[in-house]
């Protein structure tokens, strides 16, 4: 097997995340994400955090070099931008001491983008900003982008690359622009650049054909020494190589340390979601709920003897656990094992058994645990109180007439974010002003301690809370 060689992972959340449609992040929101990127990477880690100069990214990039200065982080925080020295003033200004310049060289971006210029002019251009960045202005580090790399034939690859080495880059960073290569391939790029220069190769992996994950662990393989991510796999059209599968395939399939703290990733992936508005898949690897959960009562019967039979992901390393549905496929076996410690006969197992089956079709759904102890119940007359029961609920709210509409909202969204609630916020016309639809509410005191801080807020006047009972497709 050929041995990985990982020097950092580049996380880009911040900055490829935030070119992912519909995704805008707030200052306040990029100092979190970008402080919980980093207590989850550790400080191998470089972090992406925007391309201050587009002005209005600008304070972002500055709020997260100040909140990380303030609390002392040694963590190499980098700055975004095209190949002008322009930018790279900006980036310096900014606070960031690491920078990423990027700049094509291919035939088409050369003509579209650049209006035909010159790949000679190209190279002039890309030749002048590092050495601008890095012996005049001084950054630590000087990253550079040869973007659409992967449209080029390998001799321009490694001549440009060989630019930006002589010109005194750190890196080199060849990224998959429209995500149309394959692993062998990529193995293939890369490992041929690779020889070709003396400094560290980056990669930086498009996700348009669903290969981003294995290009980036193919370029490892062939020698690049960095690699990116993004939480969720956010970015441009259908995003990067997603962090937490690929640290997940190199831990535990290469053996790499990845100085990853894993117990953070839940927690991170629950708030970006929450801040974009983006919900995880359930499908999504890992992090998605259906990851972990069994629904064949073959699997059912099988996990609950052997759960490696079924599984290759050690959930406790991530504080999750795995989990059963409850409904048409289900196994005698998963009820023996919710009523062990209970004297109940064979015969009124299957009953149970029987019943949720029944329900479940005749609902289309998974039951919930509250409804399968109600079943329970009914056959058995076992009660059982100490289940945490979740529930969609929908808030009406109405506000004053003066309301500073962008104030009240954020101070809603500020309040459900620090609960890392999934929610979605609608402006209504008729009685109400806005309905609040609340997902997987942890129970009535929840609930109601939500709907009373938002009574309290200064913009309302009144609000109205409904339980969803049942959601019908």
């Amino acid at each position: 097997m050929t041995v990985i060689r990982l020097d950092g992972i580049l996380d880009s959340t911040l900055r490829e995340g935030e070119q992912t449609p519909t995704v805008y992040f707030t200052p306040e929101e990029k100092c979190r994400i970008a402080e919980m990127i980093y207590l989850t990477l550790g400080s191998r880690s470089v972090l992406e955090i925007g391309a201050p100069y587009s002005p209005e990214y600008t304070e972002g990039v500055e709020a997260v070099v100040k909140y990380f200065d303030e609390r002392g982080y040694k963590a190499l925080l980098a700055s975004h931008c095209r190949t002008l020295r322009g930018d790279v003033d900006i980036a310096w200004k900014c606070g960031t001491r690491c920078i990423t310049v990027f700049m094509a060289a291919s035939d088409k971006h050369l003509l579209y983008k650049f209006d035909g210029l010159s790949y000679e002019a190209a190279l002039n251009r890309i030749r002048d900003v590092i050495r601008y960045a890095k012996d005049i202005v001084g950054f630590d580090r000087v990253e550079y982008t040869l973007e659409d790399a992967t449209s080029m034939p390998i001799e321009r690859i490694i001549e440009v690359a060989k630019t930006a080495e002589e010109a005194g880059a750190d890196v080199v960073k060849i990224p998959d622009t429209k995500g149309q290569t394959d692993p062998w391939s990529f193995y293939d790029i890369i490992s041929k650049l690779v020889e070709s220069i003396s400094i560290p190769v980056d990669v930086h992996c498009h996700n348009d054909r669903g290969l981003a994950v294995a290009n980036s662990i193919a370029a490892l393989k062939a020698g690049a020494r960095y690699v990116n991510v993004a939480v969720m796999g956010l970015g441009e059209r259908c995003g990067i190589a997603d962090m937490a599968t690929l640290v997940e395939n190199l831990e535990t399939l290469y053996g790499v340390d990845t100085g990853v703290n894993f117990k953070m990733i839940p927690k991170l992936y629950r708030y970006v979601s929450a801040v974009t508005g983006i919900p995880i898949h359930p499908q999504h690897p890992i992090i998605g709920r259906f990851a972990r959960i069994h629904k064949a009562g073959t699997h059912q019967k099988t996990v609950l003897r052997a759960p490696d039979a079924y599984e290759t992901i050690d959930w406790s390393k991530y504080g999750l656990e795995r989990e059963y549905e409850f409904g048409a496929m289900q196994s005698k076996e998963l009820v023996n094992y919710i009523l062990r410690g209970f004297d109940v006969s064979e015969d009124k197992k299957m009953e149970i058994v029987e019943e949720i089956r029944r329900r479940s079709m005749h609902l289309k759904r998974s039951l919930k645990m509250g409804e399968v102890w109600r079943i329970i119940e009914e056959k058995t007359g076992i009660s059982m109180k100490t289940y945490e029961e979740y529930f969609d609920a929908i808030i009406f709210i109405k506000t004053k007439p003066s309301i500073d509409e962008e104030s009240f909202l954020r101070m809603l969204r500020e309040y459900l974010l620090e609960l890392e609630m999934t929610w979605t916020t609608y402006e209504v016309t008729g009685l109400w002003d806005y309905i609040l639809h609340l997902k997987n509410v942890g129970g009535g005191q929840q609930l109601d301690e939500i709907t009373a801080r938002i009574r309290r807020m200064p913009a309302v006047v009144d609000t109205s809370t409904s339980i969803v009972f049942e959601e019908y497709r």
